[in-house]
C-alpha cells in the first residue's frame, strides 16, 4: 500500500491521532489527509505527482521544517518522517522519498 493511501486509510479511522511531530509542531492524520487531498488538485493541475501534493503537505502542516538550515538536513529529516509515517508498510519508506 502507498504511504498516501495510508495516510488516507488512518484519518478515516482515527482522524485525531497524531501522525508525526517535529519540533514544536504536531499533525493529525485527519490534518495530513485534508491537506495531502487539497495540494493534489494544485498538483494534479501542474502535472506534478502525489508524492509533490504529499511534501507541499507536510511543509504547510509543519512549518517549523522550512526553518531547518540546509538543503542535505531538510531532506535527511523528511526521509526520517516519511520513514515514521510509512513504518507498518513492510519497507518503511511507503515508495517516497525526499529530493532536493
Amino acid at each position: 500500500m502507498e504511504l498516501v493511501e495510508d495516510i488516507q486509510r488512518r484519518a478515516e479511522i482515527t482522524p485525531r491521532l497524531t501522525a508525526v511531530r517535529f519540533g514544536e509542531d504536531a499533525v493529525t492524520y485527519g490534518a495530513l489527509d485534508e491537506s495531502i487531498a487539497s495540494y493534489e488538485s494544485v498538483t494534479e493541475r501542474h502535472g506534478l505527482s502525489r508524492e509533490a501534493a504529499f511534501h507541499a503537505s507536510l511543509l504547510h502542516c509543519m512549518p517549523s521544517l522550512t526553518r531547518i538550515d540546509g538543503h542535505a538536513e531538510r531532506n535527511r529529516v523528511l526521509s526520517e518522517i516519511v520513514g515514521w509515517l510509512g513504518r507498518d508498510l513492510g519497507n518503511g519508506s511507503g515508495r517516497l522519498r525526499a529530493v532536493s
